[in-house]
């Protein structure tokens, strides 16, 4: 695993790792602590699946399914992302609180 500084007060990028094939115990204790070091972290092109992804959120820490949005289907705590064409406003570009108001956010 290599880790790239990518601005001066926080980002890394985190390259050398492939997470389709999984992630050991060991792996996620290192990712988790570049991400507590650098607050931000970049996995760049890591073509995973919805159920190697989710398995990498687990590795992470307790994936919640977020309560105004439908996850995808068999994966409802994995939302997509995205903006078509004919929306005008990107996900997420009115006012959000990233769900602060939970008992557990």
């Amino acid at each position: 695993m290599k880790i790239r500084r990518i601005a001066g007060a926080l980002g890394a990028e985190i390259s050398g790792v492939d997470l389709v094939q999984g992630v050991s115990l060991e792996l996620a204790c290192d990712i988790r602590q570049v991400f507590l070091q650098h607050q931000v972290i970049f996995l760049r092109d890591q073509h995973l699946t919805p159920a190697q992804f989710l398995a990498f959120a687990q590795a992470m820490g307790r994936p919640v399914e977020y309560p105004f949005v439908k996850g995808l289907d068999g994966f409802p705590h994995i939302i997509q992302v995205k903006k078509l064409e004919h929306e005008t406003v990107n996900f997420g570009g009115i006012w959000h609180s990233d769900t602060t108001y939970l008992d557990l956010p």
